[in-house]
């Protein structure tokens, strides 16, 4: 008895691409052949995919020696309901490393997920942040007249001097609207006088007096009580400056009784920062680099954080990057070897595949 043969196709690839494809330039019907038989010729970069053919039975892919590498996902995709057996000793790996994510909107916030990534993302929110600037000035004798500008060339500054403007936060110079010569950018209470205390004293922003000098208009009363345009009641103010007024003819305001004392001003705002979260979904550690969280190592199930201070800018470009080998020697991948729903049967195959660090 003559031994039955199932029908052979053998195909050279050389490129990626379709493998029922390329089993039938050579015949149409080469496709259906029972037995189906790809070896590579030469390297090959890309993916190589495999429709399902229920006239198949066997399929083999011969590496030959040569690589299927996939810089850009994964090197295999079959969706056949046969196996597909891999032979020979060529690497068949993905070699995608990186993934990057991008909004180049300022306005964004939200959450962005980077792909090939097992859904590692970066979230953008606002923090509300306290921009307040505190100075005071050390006087000498008798009554003492000042405008923004006085505040901030001859003031010391307690609180906030790291804050934009700092410096001249008071003034006009840097203010886009201002009130007898003091900046109301922040409104017309903004700017105050929180009280006075001996010279080499400490805050006295606990009292919890606030006097909004921007708010007070010229007059020819002899002087304001401490309670005038201020957030307290008659009496309740416990330093030893006894009156205010901006006088008649003058921008400036005048605080009486200030002699040997030493005068505090707050000038109180709020800021904006954009913070990015970044969590890492990855089996195995990655590196960031970009315009934020540059340089920043996150472990598996980890996360990394930067700020962007003062600002209400929440774009950005990062990209993450994975390198390095499992404990079977296979290199770390950001894709599986196979992204179809069939199977790989590797008894026969001696060259490296990579790990998947999904």
């Amino acid at each position: 008895m003559i031994p039955f043969a199932a029908p052979l196709n053998f195909t050279e690839v050389n490129s990626s691409g379709n493998l029922n494809q390329k089993a039938a330039e050579k015949a149409s019907s080469a496709d259906n052949l029972a037995i189906q038989y790809f070896k590579l010729t030469e390297n090959v970069s890309g993916n190589l995919s495999l429709d399902n053919n229920t006239t198949h039975k066997k399929i083999i892919l011969d590496t030959n020696g040569f690589n299927l590498t996939n810089p850009n996902g994964s090197p295999l995709t079959t969706n056949s309901s046969i196996d597909l057996e891999l032979r020979g000793s060529g690497n068949v790996q993905s070699t995608l490393l990186t993934s990057t994510a991008t909004q180049e909107s300022t306005s964004h916030t939200g959450t962005t997920i980077f792909d090939t990534s097992d859904s590692s993302q970066i979230v953008v929110s606002g923090v509300g942040t306290d921009l307040t600037v505190e100075k005071y000035i050390d006087v000498g004798g008798g009554n003492f007249a000042y405008n923004g500008s006085t505040i901030d060339s001859s003031g010391v500054t307690t609180v906030g001097g790291s804050t934009p403007n700092a410096s001249t936060i008071f003034g006009t110079s840097s203010a886009s609207s201002t009130a007898y010569g003091i900046n109301t950018t922040d409104g017309s209470q903004a700017a105050r006088f929180i009280g006075d205390t001996a010279q080499g004293g400490s805050s006295p922003i606990s009292n919890g007096y606030e006097l909004y000098i921007a708010t007070i208009g010229p007059n020819t009363v002899s002087q304001l009580r401490m309670d005038e345009y201020a957030n307290i009641g008659i009496g309740g103010y416990s330093g030893s400056v006894h009156g205010h007024n901006r006088y008649s003819g003058t921008s400036n305001h005048q605080l009486n009784g200030a002699s040997n004392r030493r005068l505090w001003w707050r000038y109180v705002r709020s800021g904006n920062d954009r913070s990015f979260v970044f969590t890492n979904n990855l089996s195995i550690s990655c590196v960031l680099s970009g315009d934020v969280l540059n340089g920043d190592t996150v472990t598996a199930g980890g996360t990394g954080t930067a700020n962007k201070s003062n600002t209400t800018d929440g774009s950005f470009n990062v990209t993450m990057t994975i390198s390095g080998t499992n404990d079977s020697s296979q290199p770390f991948a950001l894709a599986v070897v196979n992204s179809g729903t069939g199977g790989i049967n590797t008894d026969a195959y001696t060259g490296t595949l990579s790990a998947s660090a999904l």
